[in-house]
């Protein structure tokens, strides 16, 4: 039964990888090997924030177990939307304030209980100055994740909600295994109504 889990699991991390595409651009093993040596255990109950939208991130991580969403609060709405996941085998971090000290704009949230090896990112700091090719693993997965975050923000105006929909479903369909057709329909940025709709529609194609 163990080994039959392991490779259900295995299978998704594998399917799952095309959602955050860039990873395969990134030397992950090097964060990865930070955290495993050097991070703390942590685990995280389902809906519990590991950061808080207004604090400073003082870490980066990795995910053992679990899946996390980022999500921002649109200020005119009060109301938060997701802008992106990540999966086991993937590092986590809002990068940007975690490397200059800022205030983040995120709020980092376990959608189901997690376990996740926290480093301290003043660490990630040090690493990062101590040679040039820890600098340009730095730069590289800014740029990897910039290019992503640039593409999806294209996307909201290049495609209509059924388009982003389908994209995503055939891009990622197991992503619909893993994360709740609320979080999704939120990270699509249309109601859940919309998102019942849409699918609705699909099916009714899908069987002329």
């Amino acid at each position: 039964m163990e080994i039959q889990i392991f490779f259900i699991h295995f299978s998704y991390i594998q399917m799952i990888a095309e959602f955050n595409s860039y990873m395969s651009n990134i030397d992950i093993d090097f964060f990865k090997e930070l955290c495993l040596k050097h991070g703390e255990l942590r685990h995280y109950k389902k809906n519990e924030f590991i950061l808080h939208e207004g604090d400073a991130c003082s870490f980066f991580g990795f995910i053992l177990s679990g899946v996390v969403k980022y999500s921002c609060t649109n200020r005119t709405e009060n109301k938060p939307y997701n802008v992106g996941f990540s999966f086991p085998n993937e590092f986590i971090a809002d990068y940007p304030t975690c490397l200059y000290g800022m205030k983040s704009e995120l709020n980092i949230q376990a959608i189901i209980p997690c376990e996740i090896y926290i480093c301290s990112s003043t660490f990630l700091q040090q690493k990062f100055k101590e040679n040039n090719e820890n600098q340009r693993i730095a730069r590289i997965a800014a740029e990897q994740m910039f290019f992503q975050s640039y593409s999806r923000y294209l996307d909201l105006f290049r495609f209509t909600p059924e388009e982003r929909y389908l994209q995503l479903l055939k891009k990622c369909p197991a992503i619909f295994q893993m994360v709740s057709l609320k979080e999704i329909a939120s990270y699509l940025k249309i109601t859940p109504i919309h998102m019942s709709r849409i699918r609705r529609k699909q099916s009714c194609d899908n069987k002329k």
